[in-house]
C-alpha cells in the first residue's frame, strides 16, 4: 500500500478543508511549485481521492429530516434486502452493525409523511424482521465529509 509523505498529508487536508481552492492557492500554502502540486495531486487521485463532491446546506437540500433505522433480518436474506434498501433514493448510509441490530440506515425525507412511506417501505422488505428508528433532532458535529487516513497510508512524524 502507499504511503502519503508529510506534504501529500497536508495538501489531503488542505482539500479535505476546501476542495475549492485553486491549483495556484494550493501550491502558495504548500510552499511547492505549480507543477509539482499538479502531481502531488494526480498521486491523491490514484490512492487516496475517489471523488470531489458538493455538501448541500440541510435547508437547500429540501431534506431537513434525517433519521437512522436499525432493522434485524432474515440471514438468508441478507444480500436481497440490503439490494432493496440500497435503491431508495433517500438513503443515505447503509452498513452492517455488530450488536442487538444487523444493519444502520440513514435516510433524509422532505416530510414526516415521506418519512414514513419510507419507513413502511423498508418494513416490507421480505426478510426483514423487526425495525426501530431514531429521528436526528440536531446535529452537534460532523465531520463525515472528511475521509478516514489509515495509519498505513500515513508517513510517521519525524521521518
Amino acid at each position: 500500500m502507499t504511503t502519503l509523505s508529510k506534504r501529500e498529508q497536508e495538501l489531503l487536508q488542505l482539500l479535505r478543508e476546501d476542495a475549492r481552492k485553486s491549483v495556484t492557492d494550493l501550491a502558495k500554502e504548500l510552499g511547492v511549485s505549480r507543477p509539482t502540486l499538479q502531481n502531488m495531486m494526480k498521486k491523491l487521485e490514484e490512492v487516496a481521492i475517489s471523488r470531489y463532491t458538493v455538501e448541500l446546506k440541510p435547508a437547500f437540500a429540501n431534506a431537513p429530516i434525517r433519521a437512522y433505522v436499525l432493522l434485524n433480518r432474515e440471514p438468508r436474506k441478507s444480500n436481497e434486502i440490503l439490494d432493496v434498501i440500497m435503491k431508495f433514493p433517500t438513503v443515505r448510509y447503509v452498513c452492517t452493525i455488530t450488536g442487538e441490530f444487523d444493519v444502520i440506515v440513514e435516510l433524509e425525507a422532505g416530510q414526516y409523511e415521506d418519512l414514513e412511506a419510507i419507513l413502511h417501505g423498508i418494513e416490507l422488505i421480505d426478510g426483514v424482521v423487526r425495525t426501530q428508528t431514531y429521528m436526528v433532532l440536531s446535529e452537534n458535529f460532523s465531520q463525515k465529509d472528511l475521509p478516514f487516513l489509515p495509519a498505513n497510508l500515513v508517513e510517521p512524524a519525524g521521518r
